[in-house]
This record gives C-alpha cells, sequence and structure tokens, in this order.
C-alpha cells in the first residue's frame, strides 16, 4: 500500500470504523441528490425552471437553518433517539413533496412540503464526525478522520448528481427523489444500529453555556465558513455557465470534476500528514490558497486552459473544510460536538447558495468569466475574516493532544 494511503487504513481498521463510515456514506449521499432531484422533477413535469430553481433553493436554506437545532437536539438526547423519527418524517414529507408535484398540486405546496422535509433532513456528516470523535478521541489520528470524511464529501457530489440524473432522465422524473429517499432510510437504520459508536447523550443541564454557536471563536469560524462557501458556489456555477456559453453544455459536468478532483487528491494528501501549524493558521493559509487559486478563473477562455486552472482551484477545498471542522471541534465543549460541526456546515450552505444567486445574476448580466470574480470576492473576505480574528482563535481553541 502507497505511504500515503497507510493513515487511512489504520484509521478505517478502528472497531466499527468502516461499518458506520460506510452506512453514513449511503445516508449522505441523498446530500447531492436532493437539489438537483428537486429541479429535475419539477422540469420533468412542468417545464417550469424559476420555480423549480426557487424551491430548490427552498430546500437548501431552510435545511441549513434548521440543521443545527437538530443537532443541538441529537446532543442532548442522542442520535438514534432523534435521528429515527427525524428521517421517518423526511421521508413522508418527501413523499408528499413527489406526490404535489406530479399530481400537479396547488404550487405553494411544492414549497410547503419541501421545506418541511427540508426541516427533517438530518446533517448526516456532523454525525459521522461526532462518532469519530467519540471512538478515538482528540489527537492526530482524529485529523486524519475528518481528512477522510472530507474525501467521501467530494466523492459523493461527484457520485450524487450523476445517479440523480440518470434515474431522473432514464427512468421517471420522480425516480431519483424516490431513490433518494431510500438511501437516507436504510443508512439511516445501518447507522443507529452501530449503537457501539454513538456519542453519549448531554442533557440540556450539562449544555449550560447555551447554543454551540456562543462558544468563543465560533462566530468568527462560522462566518468565515459562510465565505469560503460563498468560493463554492460561485466557481460552480460559473463553470455551468461557461459550458453553456461556448455550446458545450456536456462538459459542465467533466468541468466540476475537475475542480472535486483537485479537492480529493489534496485532502488524502493534507491527512496523511500531521501538521504542527494551529488550527486558525491552517484556515487562514487554505483560505488564502483558495483565494490566489481562483484568481486566474476570470482570465481563462478555453476548455483546455479552464479544466488544469479549476483542479487547481480544488486543491484549496479540501484542506480548508477539514481544518474548520477540527478547530470547529477543538472551539465547542465535547457535548456539543454534532451542533457545532453543523453550524459549520450551515454557514458553508447558507453561502454557498448566496454565491450561486449572486454569480448567476452576473451570469446573465456580464457573463460567465465575470462571474468568476464573485470567487474571488468571497475568498478574499474569508481571508480578511480569518485573518483579523486569528488571534481570538488563537487564544481560545483547545490544543490538540499529539
Amino acid at each position: 500500500m502507497p505511504k500515503v494511503l497507510r493513515p487511512y487504513r489504520d484509521l478505517l481498521s478502528t472497531p466499527g470504523g468502516l461499518r458506520f463510515s460506510l452506512a453514513a456514506f449511503v445516508a449522505r449521499l441523498p446530500i447531492a441528490m436532493w437539489g438537483l432531484g428537486i429541479v429535475l422533477l419539477v422540469v420533468g413535469q412542468t417545464g417550469r425552471y424559476a420555480v423549480a430553481g426557487a424551491v430548490s433553493a427552498t430546500f437548501a436554506l431552510v435545511n441549513a437553518l434548521a440543521a443545527p437545532l437538530i443537532a443541538r437536539l441529537i446532543d442532548r438526547l442522542g442520535q438514534a433517539t432523534v435521528l429515527v423519527p427525524c428521517v421517518a418524517v423526511h421521508v413522508v414529507l418527501l413523499t408528499a413533496f413527489i406526490w404535489a408535484v406530479t399530481a400537479d398540486a396547488a404550487t405553494w405546496t411544492w414549497f410547503a412540503t419541501a421545506a418541511g422535509s427540508a426541516v427533517f433532513a438530518p446533517s448526516i456528516g456532523a454525525l459521522v464526525r461526532a462518532r469519530w470523535g467519540y471512538v478515538l478521541g482528540p489527537g492526530r489520528i482524529l485529523q486524519t478522520a475528518y481528512s477522510y470524511e472530507s474525501v467521501v464529501d467530494e466523492l459523493i457530489f461527484v457520485l450524487g448528481p450523476l445517479l440523480v440524473t440518470v434515474l431522473a432522465t432514464q427512468i421517471t422524473a420522480q425516480a431519483g427523489l424516490v431513490t433518494a429517499a431510500a438511501l437516507v432510510s436504510v443508512g439511516t437504520v445501518a447507522l443507529v444500529l452501530h449503537r457501539e459508536s454513538e456519542p453519549p447523550a448531554a442533557p440540556a443541564h450539562e449544555q449550560a453555556g447555551g447554543s454551540a454557536l456562543l462558544a468563543a471563536g465560533m462566530p468568527v469560524l462560522c462566518v468565515a465558513m459562510f465565505f469560503v462557501g460563498g468560493v463554492f458556489g460561485a466557481v460552480e456555477i460559473s463553470a455551468v455557465a461557461f459550458a453553456d456559453e461556448h455550446g458545450r453544455q456536456e462538459l459542465a459536468g467533466p468541468l466540476l470534476a475537475c475542480y472535486a478532483g483537485g479537492s480529493m487528491i489534496s485532502g488524502l494528501l493534507f491527512g496523511a500528514r500531521h501538521w504542527q501549524a494551529p488550527l486558525p493558521r491552517r484556515v487562514l493559509v487554505g483560505a488564502a490558497v483558495m483565494t490566489a487559486t481562483v484568481s486566474v478563473l476570470p482570465l481563462v477562455g478555453s476548455f483546455p486552459v479552464l479544466a488544469p486552472c479549476l483542479f487547481l482551484a480544488g486543491v484549496g477545498i479540501a484542506p480548508t473544510l477539514i481544518s474548520g471542522m477540527s478547530l470547529a471541534e477543538r472551539l465547542v465543549p465535547s457535548n456539543q460536538l454534532t451542533e457545532g460541526l453543523t453550524w459549520s456546515t450551515t454557514g458553508l450552505v447558507v453561502g454557498f447558495s448566496l454565491a450561486t444567486s449572486l454569480a448567476g445574476h452576473i451570469v446573465d448580466a456580464s457573463g460567465a468569466s465575470t462571474a468568476f470574480t464573485v470567487a474571488i470576492g468571497f475568498g478574499a473576505t474569508a481571508v480578511a475574516i480569518s485573518a483579523v480574528g486569528y488571534r481570538h482563535l488563537l487564544v481560545h481553541v483547545r490544543p490538540v493532544p499529539v
């Protein structure tokens, strides 16, 4: 086995590690299917792109805002206690959404059922990271676990859109979301059945400090993650628009695969090393690398140049996310880990959504190349916030045991 992969072999040799990580993979694959599946269903049934985009955006934003509240409940009551009923309600409301669109029910029912299902859609990525934290304890190998899960996230965002597109276009428009409901159900059951890795619940009286968002340093980190997420959103929609402008819509997928591929490889390499630099510095350097690498994108005018540039732009993603999640783990109390990780993810998702909308308007007004500048602006702001808040984060982060 190549030396760089040995830390991951050791990680997955942890008793139960491969089992609960695979279960979480299945359960969170729908994360990359919901938004596109909603668009494909609504467009397939009605041809209304504007409504499809609005419903999809509603789902994403409601889910991002509700997830920390669900995570806080999970920290208090335990994963199995909360996850099973939440997923059951999510699947019922998602099924109601599919029926409402298929039956051409009133448009408001589409928004209502989509938003309702989003409230109960679980943040599986935070749950599996919390399990690694419980099983491994703080230290070097936990950073490897976060690196591994970040690479899995990238793989999910490559496979999920491909799977939902094939199902919705080759079988029926409903097939993508039906499969997503089945996957989250099966994966959740498999995850909660592995009780040995489930972190113990922390009752409300043990969480006297209030929300994990109020932990010292967390507001700074979440705002930084908001702007980091904006880089992803702006680059992705600009790359898709670039392919469309050049009459090669079929190349949008390969372009985004280059972006994700750069992140996957850098994540594997980053996680295999033991870094001495403090976590706030790693976040700052990661944001700076992301910003520097996206700065060339507005100048690119051809596919043969854009593809490797996107690969290079992806190199900064996984290390920044790994460092951000690791920093959140060291800022919040251990009994609020799930909520803390979820708040970081929420910042990313909301930033992604806002930047996608902003870049989309700029695409319509000035073209794809100009829209890439949105990514530069968000990245530069992430760097500035990380720099200004550096000392504050450094003071409040708990040292990582070696």
